[in-house]
């Protein structure tokens, strides 16, 4: 899930990711660069769940947008780092 913020200001930033500690279902949360400011890795139950994380997740302190996309198959993941 991407999340963009309303504003840049360091108080709306630092609501935020104190607000989006207390929800469970976001394993990873990075501040970006580019277009989004910040990108999720959640986990969900399924379509009905996501729905309901999608909904908390609008209503988190600054939160103009949030977009999502889902994997639909590995194509490829590699865990080793290609160094000789």
């Amino acid at each position: 899930m991407n999340v963009s913020q309303a504003d840049q200001r360091e108080e709306s930033l630092r609501g935020f990711e104190a607000a989006i500690q207390s929800v469970p279902e976001v394993m990873e949360c990075y501040l970006m660069s580019g277009e989004v400011d910040y990108m999720l890795r959640v986990v969900v139950a399924g379509t009905s769940d996501f729905e309901r994380i999608h909904n908390q997740l609008t209503r988190l302190p600054g939160v103009a947008r949030v977009q999502s996309s889902f994997a639909l198959r590995p194509i490829l993941k590699r865990t080793s780092l290609p160094l000789r």
